[in-house]
């Protein structure tokens, strides 16, 4: 369930988040959506890939988190085990909202922060205070508020980057198929990913649509980012010898 609310410095000035990111706080997910703004960080964690958006038909760029359903090879007893952690992880409890104003008598969507109320990391006790005691915003809001915006933006660029993989035809599905150190053996579906040889084989003007929209570079930092995969599953060995249930 959520709660969502339009963010003041009145209703919600005793506000606070609790630190950090751990199980049981909605973290459990085996994938987020990412943003090419962040691919340079992501990239030397995470695989990325792309996922099909059931509702708007557009592929959208992921970061793989876990080899199961609700699986986060990310999260430890100490937080969150990696040096950049996902504008999407970042910004809970926080979302972009929109209010509707007007603007020379035309209707415009702003957007705006909102907030869950009934989201784990919300606090009235302890933690870091969302405003300042005068009522201004405090360092934790100033930086999620450039979170949401960066992720407010992101939505419109994925949408791009959607339409101009799919028109340059360099989207392939993509099965994954690995062996746990206790035998097991596993295949992840449903996935994406940039199709390397078609991409040799673009021409100029599709290489310099990709390069003028910013978008090039994003598609390298995809491709470099899979062997990734590789250091998903020892996260995943890992864990399964620290429960003793890994083979020798």
């Amino acid at each position: 369930m959520t709660n969502h609310a339009l963010l003041d410095n009145i209703t919600h000035k005793e506000l606070k988040i609790l630190p950090g990111y751990h199980t049981g706080q909605g973290f459990d997910i085996s994938t987020v959506r990412v943003f090419p703004v962040e691919f340079s960080e992501l990239q030397m964690e995470y695989p990325i890939v792309l996922t099909r958006n059931k509702e708007t038909g557009h592929f959208e760029p992921v970061v793989l988190l876990g080899l199961s359903k609700d699986e986060n090879l990310f999260l430890s007893p100490h937080g969150w085990d990696a040096l950049y952690i996902p504008l999407a992880i970042e910004r809970q409890p926080f979302l972009v909202g929109f209010q509707e104003t007007m603007e020379s008598g035309v209707p415009q969507r702003q957007p705006v922060v909102h907030i869950d109320m009934d989201h784990p990391k919300i606090s009235m006790t302890e933690g870091e205070p969302v405003f300042l005691t005068h009522g201004g915003e405090s360092p934790l809001l100033e930086r999620i508020s450039s979170v949401l915006m960066a992720i407010h933006q992101g939505n419109e660029i994925n949408q791009v980057f959607s339409k101009l993989l799919v028109g340059l035809d360099l989207v392939e599905s993509s099965s994954m198929e690995f062996t746990l150190a206790n035998g097991e053996k596993h295949t992840l579906t449903g996935l994406h990913i940039i199709n390397e040889d078609r991409l040799k084989k673009l021409n100029g003007d599709a290489l310099e649509t990709l390069h003028q929209q910013g978008l090039l570079q994003s598609i390298y930092m995809m491709l470099a980012s899979l062997p990734n995969f590789r250091k998903l599953i020892d996260r995943k060995n890992a864990l399964l010898k620290s429960q003793g249930v890994a083979g020798t």
